[in-house]
């Protein structure tokens, strides 16, 4: 057991991570609303405080699937469209949602596809998420494809959407400064880097996605 120091308290730190029990008591359950990509939840509570309230859930449809495709010369192909919700711009991965009992590989293929016109000979699943999860309880996983080969792009209909090639180091600086934000890719990103410096990639991988100067 250690002792650190933050900002003038002392923590006390267990060599475990322990994990509590569920400090809430559910006493009903209504389906607010529904729609084909969500539903949302009503619950009725007692609170950790003791008091009655109500916890809003929103239950997502489909799991979150991305993939970050790796050139053997570091660079990474990423995809730009204007996100509704956000009402701006977002250059991403090429990301989807696989429908309920898909399996989460098979839809990264799909979406690779569909969003750049690649495929890949080699896959790693390198990540799995939670996503605002104090409002949700959506998911997501995280793949890094390699050994590409370029075909022609599938978008779908609601899709318009730019493709670019930029090496990996560039990708990483636009996640540092937030020129980047979507979190799956953020995600992703550091991800990958931290594989390439850890050697857990091919070690001409990781000298190429970390040359500078490119």
């Amino acid at each position: 057991m250690a002792l650190t120091r933050a900002e003038g308290y002392t923590f006390r730190m267990s060599d475990t991570w322990d994990e509590g029990g569920n400090p809430w008591i559910v006493k009903g359950m209504t389906h607010a609303f529904e729609n084909d990509w969500f539903r949302i939840d009503e619950h009725d509570v007692v609170r950790p405080d003791g008091k009655q309230g109500y916890y809003g859930v929103v239950r997502i449809r489909r799991l979150a699937v991305g993939v970050l495709p790796i050139e053997v010369d570091g660079s990474v192909h990423m995809v730009g469209q204007w996100r509704f919700p956000l009402g701006r711009y977002s250059w991403e991965m090429p990301e989807g949602g696989a429908e309920p009992g898909e399996d989460a590989l098979e839809c990264a293929k799909r979406e690779l596809v569909e969003e750049s016109g690649l495929s890949a000979g080699s896959w790693t699943r390198v990540l799995e998420m939670d996503l605002s999860n104090s409002l949700t309880d959506e998911q997501a996983v995280i793949f890094v494809a390699t050994d590409l080969r370029q075909g022609q792009a599938q978008p779908e209909a609601t899709e318009v959407l730019q493709q670019r090639w930029a090496h990996f180091m560039d990708v990483l600086a636009r996640v540092a400064d937030g020129r980047i934000r979507d979190a799956l890719t953020v995600a992703a990103v550091l991800r990958a880097h931290h594989m390439a410096v850890t050697g857990q990639l091919p070690a001409p991988l990781a000298a190429a996605m970390l040359r500078q100067g490119e």
